[in-house]
């Protein structure tokens, strides 16, 4: 049976092509090898340290966005983080600075100053709002 988070998370996906978006799932943690070598796998996941502090999202892709006359007629993929979250999680503007939640915003902070698009997302209406939110401060 699926988990809320995953139910959330196809929502998301199904609802990505419709705002020209393509999102990849992107695993991330870490195991022990045959060896006993710690190996890492995930966007980021680079040392438990880097980890801790900044946790890449869920969905990793490219938003398409045609550059209107305001903004110079050209077309442009723009880097796109979505942290999906399960129906009922609440964004906020500071969580407890050790939280996952914490570690995520971080990441997504990184894209958005960047010039990406991020956010947390519990429905392919959340992604649609977050999108929809980069593109109006492209257009002002």
């Amino acid at each position: 049976m699926a988990t809320p988070e995953q139910v959330a998370q196809d929502d998301v996906e199904l609802a990505a092509p419709a705002c020209n978006c393509r999102l990849l799932r992107n695993n991330s943690g870490a195991l022990k090898d045959s060896e006993g070598r710690t190996v890492r796998f995930g966007l980021g996941n680079i040392s438990k340290r880097v980890n801790d502090q900044s946790k890449s999202s869920d969905l990793i892709g490219i938003t398409e966005v045609v550059i209107t006359p305001e903004m110079v007629g050209k077309k442009v993929g723009i880097f796109t983080a979505i942290e999906v979250k399960p129906p009922g999680f609440k964004v906020r503007e500071k969580y407890p600075p050790k939280s996952r939640e914490a570690a995520q915003e971080r990441f997504l902070q990184f894209v958005r100053g960047k010039g990406g698009f991020g956010g947390f997302a519990t429905s392919g209406e959340d992604l649609k709002h977050v999108l929809n939110h980069f593109i109006s401060w492209l257009k002002s």
